[in-house]
């Protein structure tokens, strides 16, 4: 009697009418104005006087009250001070204006200048001259071009001694500030800048693995409290061509839509497609949005990528598509292209124990020999081979018997010979285990599987004692 147990080697790289007269009155909601203003400071400063020059930072620090005190007489330097590197943003600017607030004080006639440079300081237009003591107020509006690069832009103030130095005199600079006009629209990804990239890690997907994260970076100029919804979807580029990731829904092979709807502080977390092998990680924190107090931060999706999310084989990869939503329904969005996807699989067997009762030594492959109806799955994300490996030697108690893998067992020696299915002219003769033979190549599952019911074995036995035989058979699935 030969009894084969089955063993399992997993490979996981997954009419009528009634008209009535009635009076309607629309109640619409008022729409939030599209356009939004940010400020922008200088960050730095130059001093060239050799007088007064208390508290520079205080021309551009977060007050209005605070001011930088310059000594207009004992000064008496062109440049005396020189505010530049300006903050930056992200936005698009429709109108820059570049505005200072500034008072003087016990000046007769010892006076000073503010004007401002866009070559870097190499000339100055005039914005006020002649200044003893103005009281507290801004300078007249001085549009700057939304194209300048603002490293290009110094504001200066020169102060001029007449005769004797004024006791006492200075000018003091409240403010120092650039008003910028842009359009509130959320931004994703590079739309920020090319420093905010949407990120996946590990940069390879791998399905089942615990966990995939992607990170989008989000920003909007009037706040994240003024986004929504937040969504990504994860697709499978199969000729490499970057395609618009509108006609894609989710799909277990093909696409993974992850979302986030605002509803309190936390929001709404989802995946699909739902009810497969794509999880959500629902482990605290795992997925997580940014503070709706600032203006920039990142969404994090944290998931596990399904058992047959396709194989990125060839030309093929990944996409990932990235949109965020404001309160208005305006958008941003951004792509990150060109993901691999590595390979998958899986095997599982039902029939776990084969009886060969009734054979007798010398019997050849054959009706008689043959056992069939072993049932395997196979689950697989892309192309793959169905491969099988026996045991050597099969234990009998009294005496073992040997594998035979070239299908001419001699004396205490048998042979195997495999197929799907029960045709003994297709089948191919079994290897000794760790080496496997291929029996069938495959193409991609569903997750259910592949459930090949039909697997059948032959023996064949040479010269060999009667006994009872235990051996074991293992199938498995493999990319190549």
């Amino acid at each position: 009697m030969f009894v084969k147990n089955i063993k399992l080697n997993a490979i996981s790289i997954v009419l009528s009418a009634l008209i009535i007269s009635v009076s309607i009155t629309l109640c619409l909601p008022v729409p939030r104005a599209l356009a939004a203003t940010e400020e922008l400071k200088p960050t730095d400063y130059t001093f060239s006087g050799s007088g007064t020059n208390n508290y520079p930072e205080r021309a551009y620090d977060s007050s209005i009250y605070n001011y930088n005190t310059l000594g207009v007489g004992d000064n008496n330097a062109d440049p005396t001070i020189e505010y530049h590197t300006w903050q930056t943003s992200s936005n698009e600017h429709s109108e820059r204006r570049l505005i200072i607030r500034r008072r003087g004080r016990n000046n007769v006639d010892d006076n000073w200048s503010i004007s401002y440079s866009i070559n870097g300081g190499t000339d100055y237009t005039v914005i006020e001259s002649g200044l003893t003591s103005p009281g507290t107020g801004d300078t007249p509006v001085v549009y700057i071009d939304t194209d300048l690069d603002l490293s290009l832009l110094v504001v200066k103030i020169a102060t001029f001694r007449v005769g004797g130095a004024d006791r006492r005199g200075y000018a003091y600079i409240y403010d120092v500030r650039l008003e910028c006009d842009f359009s509130a629209l959320p931004k994703v990804g590079t739309q920020i800048g090319p420093e905010y990239p949407i990120v996946v890690s590990p940069t390879t997907l791998t399905p089942q693995e615990q966990w995939t994260t992607i990170t989008v970076p989000v920003y909007h100029g009037e706040g994240i409290s003024s986004i929504d919804y937040v969504e990504v979807k994860l697709f499978y580029d199969s000729a490499g061509t970057d395609p618009d990731a509108s006609g894609f829904s989710a799909d277990v092979q093909n696409c993974a839509v992850l979302s986030w709807t605002r509803d309190g502080w936390w929001g709404i977390w989802n995946l699909e497609p739902a009810d497969t092998t794509w999880l959500l990680n629902t482990n605290w924190g795992a997925c997580s949005k940014p503070s709706d107090w600032v203006d920039q931060g990142n969404w994090v999706f944290s998931f596990q990528i399904g058992k047959v999310a396709t194989y990125s084989g060839g030309a093929s990869d990944w996409d990932i598509y990235a949109e965020a939503v404001d309160d208005y329904a305006l958008t941003g969005s951004d792509y990150l292209r060109d993901i691999e996807m590595n390979w998958y699989g899986e095997v599982s067997a039902s029939t776990v124990t084969v009886d060969w009762s009734g054979v007798v030594p010398g019997a050849d492959f054959g009706e008689s020999t043959k056992q069939t109806d072993v049932t395997v799955t196979y689950i697989s994300n892309g192309p793959y081979y169905q491969k099988i490996a026996a045991s050597t030697p099969w234990s009998g108690g009294i005496a073992n018997a040997l594998l035979n893998t070239g299908g001419a067992p001699g004396s205490m020696e048998f042979s195997l010979k495999a197929d799907d299915v029960d045709n003994l002219g297709s089948a191919v003769l079994v290897t000794a285990y760790p080496t496997y033979i291929s029996i069938k190549a495959c193409t991609q599952t569903s997750e259910s599987g592949d459930e090949v019911s039909t697997n059948t074995i032959w023996l064949k036995l040479g010269a060999i004692i009667e006994t009872t035989y235990t051996g074991t058979i293992y199938y498995m699935i493999s990319s190549s």
